[in-house]
């Protein structure tokens, strides 16, 4: 059971099995002491100094949840700061934002996976596009008053690994420790009760469900569901609490493996995008004024298209005026395509002008046939254009945030 309230602007989870006092970094200002109850979680006392004690009414205790959006949280219940807290630190702790500092050199680079990973970072930040895509966020999940830090993609559509960390690390005695990292067939998922999740893979007939806890220093497993069917094709399902891919002594059937797997519900973490902090990091990304200029005649096309796209969706309008307007909201991103063309030219060398030519060459005709086939199933109709201008219209905006991307 979880209830969630929400105090000037924090966050504040709660859990079944959590009590005491915690206190919660609110504002430059303000600091909350928490007290969790059976009855609920009462608001005891402000910093600011002006008395407070509301009552927010829940069956279960506190579990404080920090983001980036937070200032650093007290480490401890007894309002003495941790060593590794720091004023201008953007994490609260110098150790973590040199981690966050070294994904933004990588993500400002362009690094591929190989160069990330030989970084000591994990390589699936190599297949993000910018300090937008990769995120940090906060969390005491070991009890101790330090938060860990995790990393990881930051998206705003249906992804199904949504909701998973990258990397995971703490620190201990002011050292920074990396707990564990995912990989694309090892993926690593934070739960809503503060457990790890881990889904692995070794290919279609073999893969592992295991549920960690964090100790502080490493991850213990405390329960597993190991697929294999290498091992029993007929009953391929296997329970474990002491090895996630080699014990095959309790097997279990298909609906209590199910049923374990949906007993943990992964957390879609609340990440703070790089981009957010990266001035502050001293890593803000360095745009040329040829980019500069391009994103805003894109952004400008933008807003000319989004004006007709609103016309057609709520205007009481002919078909011969929606394939009119159609037609034009096309030539708008068209028009965009060939401007920013010109700016690559200027920007890129000539190698990779060659290689991008190529590219776009094969695009157009994934293009013009996408639309060919979408206007054939209103061929000789009169909704025939119409389609076929949303269609191109609609691909060559996507190929223009990608070539928008490429300018340097």
């Amino acid at each position: 059971m979880i209830a969630v309230a929400a105090v000037a602007g924090a966050a504040i989870v709660v859990l079944q099995g959590n009590m005491g006092v915690l206190s919660a970094r609110i504002s430059d200002k303000i600091v909350l002491t928490v007290q969790a109850e059976d009855s609920g979680i009462l608001i005891v006392e402000e910093e600011s100094g002006e008395a407070a004690s509301s009552q927010l009414q829940t069956e279960e205790s506190i579990f404080v949840i920090g983001s980036g959006e937070t200032e650093a949280s007290e480490k401890a219940s007894d309002g003495e700061e941790n060593e590794g807290d720091n004023e201008t630190s953007v994490t609260g702790f110098v150790q973590y934002d040199e981690i966050l500092q070294l994904y933004l050199t990588g993500l400002n680079s362009e690094w591929d996976a190989s160069e990330f990973d030989g970084n000591g970072l994990c390589y699936l930040a190599g297949y993000l596009s910018s300090a937008d895509d990769l995120g940090y966020f906060l969390m005491d999940l070991d009890g101790d008053g330090t938060e860990e830090l995790l990393v990881g993609q930051v998206s705003e559509e249906e992804d199904a690994y949504l909701g998973m960390f990258y990397d995971f690390y703490t620190i201990k005695e002011e050292e920074r420790m990396q707990v564990t990292t995912s990989a694309e067939r090892g993926r690593f998922y934070l739960c809503m009760d503060g457990t790890i999740a881990y889904e692995g893979s070794s290919g279609v007939f073999c893969s592992s469900n295991a549920f960690y806890t964090f100790t502080g220093t490493e991850l213990e497993l405390t329960e597993a569901v190991l697929y294999d069917a290498w091992e029993d094709e007929e009953n391929p399902y296997f329970y474990s609490t002491t090895d996630e891919w080699e014990d095959h002594s309790i097997p279990i059937s298909q609906e209590e493996a199910s049923a374990i797997l949906s007993s943990h519900e992964y957390l879609e973490i609340p990440y703070t995008a790089l981009s957010e902090v990266a001035e502050e990091l001293g890593l803000a990304e360095m745009v040329s004024p040829l980019k500069q200029q391009a994103i805003e005649e894109v952004e400008a096309a933008s807003a000319e298209a989004e004006a007709i796209a609103y016309r057609l969706d709520n205007d009481p309008l002919s078909q011969s005026e929606l394939n009119q307007l159609s037609y034009e909201m096309y030539q708008i991103w068209d028009d965009a395509l060939n401007v920013l063309w010109g700016y690559l030219k200027e920007s890129l060398s000539e190698e990779e002008m060659t290689a991008l030519t190529t590219e776009e060459i094969a695009w157009i005709t994934e293009k013009e046939s996408a639309i060919a086939s979408v206007g054939a199933e209103f061929e000789g109709g009169t909704m025939q254009p119409y389609v076929e201008n949303t269609t191109g219209a609609d691909l060559t905006k996507e190929r223009v945030y990608v070539l928008l991307e490429k300018l340097s």
